[in-house]
């Protein structure tokens, strides 16, 4: 997904949007930042991103400084990890996997 004004900071974002964390079994709303790239040494495609400021999910969080979470988003679910907020409250996230948002697989797509 590409911000509409070129100086956007979101204009690099692969998706951004609303997402579910299946965080210790509970399922909780939340709105991210996506964006991804496919590490050429290993051939594995690593995504990362921001989650927003979200008390439910601080609260299921609690303390761990790293938690195992399902992410999904309308166009798939995947497996990521969640570490500590950052000042502005918003968790990271990060997976190593087919992303949950989908990426150009053609030539034309990139255009």
């Amino acid at each position: 997904m590409n911000s509409a004004f070129a100086d956007s900071p979101h204009a690099g974002s692969d998706y951004l949007g609303a997402a579910t964390l299946l965080v210790h079994g509970r399922e909780i709303p939340v709105q991210v930042e996506l964006r991804g790239y496919r590490e050429p040494i290993d051939g594995i495609y690593r995504w990362f991103g921001r989650i927003r400021p979200n008390d439910d999910l601080a609260v299921a969080l609690g303390d761990e400084p790293r938690t195992k979470v399902t992410i999904r988003t309308e166009h798939g679910a995947r497996e990521g990890y969640v570490g500590d907020p950052d000042p502005w409250r918003r968790f990271r996230i990060t997976g190593k996997s087919t992303p949950p948002f989908p990426v150009p697989t053609e030539l034309p797509e990139v255009g």
